[in-house]
Order: structure tokens, then sequence, then C-alpha cells
């Protein structure tokens, strides 16, 4: 049997930074590949299938990628070492989220012979940057599942939802010149520190099942190289934003400032060498607790607290743009991601596996959720 804890260490051993995933692909493609068909898919995401006989198609699904490790002098703990001290497995991912990709394979692997219906494992990279992106190409390809079960950190509950994120991109406009005279030029920067607190200070509406939408600064330039008063300086607001927002009505609020607006594009190389693009826009999404599938996969996992995540997922894509059922699982608390000193606990990993094969044995063997308890027990006693 696959041991979660020893699999979330060696994962965690295996640094993948946005657009470098390739040797964690390697790993989880020969580790999926002892029970289940495994492909590398579009992008470079890890796509593993096992399928028998009729039955819904479940999904788990995770990202391979983390944010960088940062100022390695601020870890107490090696930032990849994979270490396990006081209860907890520590370094960088141990969150965010590879301790639910191996609780999510363990179950798999012990499930996989006695389901009936299809089970899909996608991870996919560059989550971290362009969530949703690399799992619509999946999508494409595989088709649409009956559920997606996200395994982003829940602190052990289910997520049935976050706000939307979008980047905007602010640009002020000034007039180059030489910095010894700075008088005949118009400094960029000086007119965006000025047009900041206003664009910051714009009335944000609030989702009553999501929250508060806030918008904060996150990255600031300019082009000016050597002494120029610069013409432009442009500021990254990444918004958080509720369930009706559009591209449209988030740059709403900047017309009329003295700063350009739009939502911001990227274009990326995945470690394939593929290369793509996406507009940061993903939209927020909500599952109503009464939904069919919402409520089979709560009793599955042993009805856990309910609960919405502050940050965003690929649930932008597969339930906010595909409308597919969706939910999240994980261990591990969410204020530990992308901190220095990640850790997740020991035991929520354990418990986070048994939960997992639980699902899979509830959802996808015939004979346990065919019927209640009860009669299960009646029909084994007479064979």
């Amino acid at each position: 049997m696959t041991d979660p804890i020893r699999l979330a260490q060696e994962l965690v051993r295996i640094p993948s930074p946005s657009g470098a995933e390739g040797d964690l692909a390697d790993f989880l493609l020969t580790t999926l590949g002892a029970f289940a068909e495994v492909e590398r898919g579009p992008l470079g995401a890890v796509v593993a299938r096992v399928s028998r006989g009729e039955g819904p198609t479940v999904m788990l699904e995770g990202h391979l990628d983390t944010v960088p490790g940062g100022d390695e002098d601020a870890w107490t703990r090696g930032l990849y070492t994979g270490e396990i001290a006081e209860g907890r497995l520590w370094g960088r991912g141990a969150v965010d989220m590879k301790g639910a990709i191996a609780c999510q394979i363990a179950a798999a692997a012990s499930a996989a012979r006695d389901l009936r219906g299809t089970l899909l494992l996608v991870y996919v990279p560059y989550e971290e940057i362009v969530e949703g992106v690399v799992l619509s190409r999946v999508l494409d390809q595989v088709g649409k599942p009956d559920l997606v079960v996200l395994g982003e950190p829940t602190d052990l509950r289910l997520g049935i939802g976050h706000r939307g994120r979008a980047v905007v991109r602010l640009t002020a406009r000034g007039k180059p010149a030489h910095a010894a005279m700075p008088q005949l030029g118009e400094n960029a920067i000086l007119k965006m520190v000025e047009a900041l607190p206003p664009a910051l200070d714009v009335l944000l509406p609030t989702d009553p099942l999501l929250g508060e939408e806030t918008a904060t600064p996150i990255a600031v330039g300019t082009p000016a190289a050597g002494p120029v008063v610069p013409e432009a300086c442009w500021v990254l607001l990444d918004r958080r934003i509720s369930r009706d927002e559009t591209p449209e009505s988030v740059l709403a609020p900047y017309e009329g400032m003295e700063l350009e607006a739009r939502i911001e594009r990227v274009e990326l190389t995945a470690y394939t060498g593929e290369k793509f693009g996406a507009d940061c826009f993903f939209p927020a999404w909500w599952m109503n607790p009464e939904h069919p599938w919402v409520v089979r996969a709560r009793e599955a996992l042993g009805s856990p607290p309910m609960r919405v995540w502050r940050f965003s997922t690929d649930g932008v894509e597969s339930c906010a743009r595909r409308g597919i059922p969706t939910v999240g699982y994980g261990p591990g608390d969410e204020a530990l991601a992308h901190q220095a000193d990640e850790n997740v606990l020991l035991a929520d990993l354990e418990k986070a596996a048994a939960a997992y094969r639980k699902l899979l044995r509830t959802l996808l063997v015939p004979g346990e959720r065919a019927a209640p308890p009860a009669e299960r027990r009646v029909r084994r006693r007479r064979r």
C-alpha cells in the first residue's frame, strides 16, 4: 500500500516552481503507471486513467507547480529536504499542494482494482500563474467528468467555491527627459504615486456568499534604464472578484482616472517547450451545498464542514466556465501556503488519504455505493 506521508515527502524533495515542473511530472508518470494508464498531456500535464466498465467519471485534480522558495535564510528547516519533525512534513509545497497529491494517489492505488466507472487523476503545471488554463486543455482532451475534486488545502473541510481573480495593469504616462534636468520631463512615477491611492480606494462590491472583493498591488515597474525621467510607470493589481464580475466591470472603476487600465496578459513557456498565452481573468464560482454531487461527495468524505477558499483554484475552469460539479478537499492550513516554513500535519495527511479512499469506494465501487450500510452487511452474509 502506498504510504501518503512517504510519497508526500518524496514530492516535496523535487523542486517544481512554475515552468520547471518536468522532474516532478516524470516522477508522477512513473508512480501512477504502477496502477493506471498514464500519459503526458497538454502543456505537460500528467493524466492518469483507471477505467473499468460502466459508471460515473470522477476526476481528482491538483497542480504540479509551487511558488518559488524565496529567501532560504527565512526557512528554519530545509526548503526542499522534506524534513519530518514535530509531527509535520516541512518544505515548499507541503501544503500547496503536494501533500494532497500524495493522498489522492495513495487512495487511488488502494482502490483501483475495485473501481467501476472511470477515475481520472490530473496534475497540471502553471496553476500558480494561470489557474484553470492548463486544466482547460486537459478537459478538451478527456471530456467532461461527473465530478471534479480539487486537492487544494481546505484544512480537511469541503471547499465549495471562492472569489475569482483578475490582474489589472494600471499605467501612468509621463514625458521622458534627462534625469539631470527633470523639469524638462514629466515623471510617470510621481504621477503613479498620486493616482494609485484613489485607484485603491474605489468602492468594491461584496459577494454575499464569497465575501468582499479586494485589490492589492503586487508588482511595479518602469521601462526606464539609466538617468532618464521615466515616461511610463505600471502597477499590477491583484483583484479578488465576485461572481457577477466581467473583464469590463472590473476595469470600469478606473475610467476617468489619469491611468490606463487593462487586464494583464501573460505569455508563458511550459517545461515541455510549448508556448501559450492567457488573459489573467479567472471567474468566481460557488456550488450549492444541496447539489446532488456535493451531497454525495460530502457524505463520502465523512460529512466535513463546508467552506469557501480565500484564494483561487482550477475550479475557475471546471465549475465557473464549464459548469462541472466541483468541490475541494485537502490537508493543511491555507494560511501556510506561499510562506517560509510551509508545513502540514502528518496526521492530516493520513486522514486525507483515508477520506479519499472512502470517497472513491463510495462513488466508484458498486457494492459500496448501491445500498446503505445495513443492506450491504446482509448481502455479504448471504454470500
